[in-house]
């Protein structure tokens, strides 16, 4: 059985023409970088791949850190090309920007996204174990005795910034990029007052000091208890996360309020962060031709008298160059799932690892 989504299924993935994985650093790239071109022939990414497993789940798994593993691995069911994906971010690779047909990814952004693919994965499991938490009130949204609200509460990570959900105070919640390396604003700021600083509007030094202490102290403690953490695309990053006020009234539905720790919380934090990658999923290739026709009708061709080649037709097609897009339909294909009161996702007994809950076989 496979796990075909309801949406975007008739995508397909193209492979690439070459992959290198670099193994020292030089004018095409970094040590560990991924380039290459991409190929015009593709695969249907919802049957099982090669190890019986789904591409999401093979995705999650793979060993792309040795590079003959990894070279093999692209070669075979695609790449990242995190720089057509998503435009406009910067990645480590930003320094070697590439044309239409090539991609270069570097492995520090393949292993953040490897663990984001994951972290759902893990994600999906906890809110198929606790369905029944979905359905039942309890009051101001508090989890049941079993859930662990710790599972709804990731670290952001954004622009220059991270963004605690598990924060107590909006201090502790928004960790500036330089408190995350110096305890206080003066091991820093050295000979430089803070009343000289341009500090952010309507913040006392006083108050500035005292964020920048919880704000590290937080990043000390995401590092000691291994929070994960989650890269979101600059444009989320803007309208959803950069104003999050945990003071505010919490509601699953809120973008801008403290979101709630229990399993809707969860639902609408999944929501959230598989909207951006299915969004450039659901973008379409149109072509305009004649049916039955693949050349373009010329002058040539028309003065030979040959039979009239037949209407104009349109012709749409998702061809996807990242093997993230077909992955993240894979993964709100478990949410939908999940939101219907089925099973997304489950632990496989034997080998421990999460995987995609099949849909039934038809009567």
């Amino acid at each position: 059985m496979s796990l075909r989504p309801r949406f975007a299924a008739d995508g397909r993935l193209q492979l690439p023409a070459g992959v290198d994985v670099l193994s020292r650093a030089s004018g095409r790239g970094n040590r560990g970088d991924v380039v290459g071109e991409i190929a015009f022939t593709g695969y249907d990414p919802f049957e099982r791949v090669a190890s019986d497993l789904l591409l999401a789940e093979e995705f999650a798994r793979a060993d792309l850190v040795d590079r003959t593993k990894a070279k093999a691995w692209y070669e075979q069911h695609g790449v990242l090309d995190l720089q057509h994906l998503f435009p406009d971010d910067e990645f480590e690779a930003r320094d070697f920007r590439v044309d239409a047909d090539a991609f270069h990814d570097a492995t520090v952004d393949v292993a953040q996204q490897q663990a984001n693919v994951r972290w759902h994965l893990d994600s999906l499991v906890r809110l198929s174990d606790h369905l029944e938490d979905g359905t039942a009130s309890r009051p101001g949204l508090a989890p049941s005795e079993a859930w662990d609200p710790a599972w709804a509460q990731p670290v952001i990570r954004g622009p220059g910034e991270l963004l605690w959900l598990g924060g107590a105070t909006n201090e502790e919640a928004h960790i500036e990029s330089l408190m995350q390396h110096a305890a206080t604003p003066q091991h820093v700021f050295r000979g430089t007052r803070l009343e000289d600083l341009n500090l952010p509007q309507g913040m006392k030094p006083r108050q500035y000091e005292r964020w920048w202490r919880l704000a590290h102290a937080a990043y000390e403690r995401i590092l000691a208890e291994r929070v994960p953490m989650l890269w979101v695309p600059g444009a989320q990053w803007e309208r959803t996360w950069l104003g999050y006020n945990i003071e505010e009234t919490p509601t699953p539905r809120w973008a801008l309020g403290r979101m709630s720790a229990d399993w809707l919380g969860l639902v609408e934090l999944e929501r959230r962060l598989l909207e951006p990658y299915v969004r450039r999923a659901a973008e379409r290739d149109v072509e305009l031709r004649r049916v039955g026709f693949e050349e373009e009708v010329t002058r040539e061709s028309a003065s030979r008298k040959e039979p009239f080649p037949g209407p104009l037709g349109v012709y749409e097609r998702r061809r996807w160059t990242s093997v993230l897009a077909p992955v993240y339909v894979q993964l709100l294909e478990g949410l939908i799932r999940v939101t219907e009161g089925q099973r997304g996702a489950a632990i496989c007994r034997e080998c421990g690892n999460p995987f995609l809950t099949p849909n039934p076989p038809k009567p």
